[in-house]
């Protein structure tokens, strides 16, 4: 847990302030400290509003949520922060430093304060759906636009991509060996020339019909 004065100083970080108003533009929030999901606006910002509003996920289910404020905190997030830092209002500041803890909290903090942009927002779409690298059945923003607001070149190939060689026809033995399982890609309708060199073989998967 970073204590306050780290998230204060980490404020002052010209990085942090862009990482700031990024999860409050992908957030999409209009009414900025004072707004309430859905962007209804609330005007006391003595504390978190808790007001449950409910809203459909990407998948047709119905879900409710409590966000509220410039980085759409949930209310039970928001009580455990306070309760950390001595947070006594809903104010800018505080909500501020609670966002700037959620990052810390994510392991986050060292990349965004140097810049470390990918890595950072790898490990904060755990906390805010919004972002790109988000698993959370919400719409959620392109790398497009995550590059257009910090300036950067971002590019999602860079990230692993795991494939479930099941949906590709690939159907596994069970062994009770420790030996690495090679597969075939032939028999998964690859049919590419080996290489005669002993550099690593990158294999289009889209050719076996992966489309990701």
């Amino acid at each position: 847990m970073a204590k306050l004065s780290q998230l204060q100083q980490a404020y002052a970080n010209p990085n942090m302030r862009k990482m700031l108003n990024l999860i409050a533009s992908s957030e999409g929030v209009k009414h900025g400290y004072n707004t309430l999901f859905g962007n209804q606006q609330f005007n006391n910002l003595g504390a978190h509003p808790n007001v449950r509003k409910a809203f459909k996920q990407t998948d047709g289910t119905t879900n409710h949520t409590t966000a509220a404020g410039r980085y759409q905190f949930l209310n039970s997030t928001w009580n455990n922060l306070a309760k950390q830092y001595g947070f006594r209002d809903f104010s800018p500041q505080s909500q501020d430093l609670g966002a700037i803890a959620l990052i810390a909290s994510r392991g986050a903090l060292d990349d965004v304060l140097q810049g470390n942009w990918q890595s950072a927002i790898g490990k904060l779409g755990k906390e805010w759906a919004s972002l790109p690298s988000s698993t959370y059945k919400q719409g959620k923003r392109s790398w497009d636009f995550v590059n257009k607001h910090l300036g950067s070149n971002i590019q999602q190939g860079n990230h692993p991509k795991f494939v479930d060689l099941k949906a590709l026809g690939y159907k596994p033995q069970t062994t009770q060996q420790t030996q690495p399982n090679f597969v075939d890609l032939r028999k998964l309708g690859y049919s590419g020339n080996p290489q005669q060199n002993t550099q690593p073989q990158f294999v289009d998967l889209k050719t076996l019909g992966y489309k990701g």
